[in-house]
């Protein structure tokens, strides 16, 4: 992130230069300020919440009322969330104003809760794989993005994993073989299979044990061991990308990073190709 001595002042008019990148994650607030033309400098900062008791629309709430940045006329605001549910879905079959169906509903997922965290409604979004025939359904907090998209003259919603899946679809069309695309994040990850830049597959799993690098490692090891088997991979001939965060409390995104060493130290005794590298959403627009 960068130096807050290098933040910008801005005026409203000014702003309509620049656009704004948001990511709520771990811990606090990222964001990321770019100007249209490429020509300037960006900013990026990560504003931490006050509490993590509060729901979410009201911790982002408080943080756009402290930071003026936050709330100027931008000719572009995208953010960049992380979904508490996702599934890949056949264009053909998804139907507008009927994506929540594709979700498990509320009711069910709140069984898994801790029964001292209050639940929150949530809402059904969809992004579309750019070249492709599917789409992803995705949920996510819904007061906290009616209060973004109230707040914000100009928003669009994409998945936090948006960028870095891109970047590896085209990787993949060069290459050979199958890429399993690994990403971390607080308390799950998400895989995607991938195939001369095809998504072929595509699951997210919730983390149990997020307290210890090799815990996480271990636990996710699991996950890739059973995708691996179920689509028949090659240890030879295909390969592995793990990513972990930059952008978010320091202390999980140092966590994740242990965890994707870890892991990068039990593929690399089964499999030729283990790649691990860090991801940051906010630099891509």
């Amino acid at each position: 992130m960068a130096d807050q001595a290098l933040r910008p002042t801005l005026t409203a008019e000014e702003a309509a230069s620049y656009s704004l990148s948001i990511r709520p994650t771990s811990g606090g607030l990222a964001f990321c300020i770019c100007p249209i033309t490429r020509d300037g400098e960006n900013f990026s900062t990560f504003l931490p919440y006050s509490s993590s008791e509060a729901p979410l629309y009201k911790m982002i709430e408080e943080l756009y009322y402290q930071d003026e940045l936050l709330s100027l006329p931008y000719a572009a605001t995208y953010l960049y969330y992380e979904p508490s549910q996702a599934t890949l879905v056949p264009e053909e079959l998804l139907v507008s104003g009927q994506e929540a169906l594709w979700l498990t509903p509320q009711r069910e997922t709140e069984e898994a809760e801790s029964v001292q965290r209050k639940t929150t409604s949530t809402l059904a979004l969809s992004y579309r794989l750019p070249d492709e025939t599917k789409s992803f359904v995705l949920a996510w907090d819904q007061e906290a993005y009616h209060f973004l998209r109230r707040t914000l003259l100009l928003l669009e919603p994409r998945p936090y994993f948006a960028p870095t899946l891109e970047t590896r679809r085209a990787y993949t069309r060069r290459t050979r073989g199958y890429e399993l695309l690994v990403q971390l994040r607080e308390k799950h990850v998400d895989c995607f299979l991938l195939r001369e830049g095809e998504l072929v597959a595509f699951n997210t799993y919730a983390i149990v044990r997020s307290l210890e690098a090799r815990e996480i490692a271990g636990e996710v090891m699991y996950y890739i061991v059973a995708l691996w088997r179920h689509f028949s991979l090659s240890p030879d001939t295909d390969h592995i990308h793990v990513s972990y965060p930059c952008e978010g409390a320091e202390q999980v995104t140092s966590l994740l990073k242990a965890s994707a060493e870890c892991l990068h130290d039990l593929l690399e005794e089964h499999v030729i190709s283990v790649q691990v590298e860090p991801y940051q959403t906010l630099t891509h627009q």
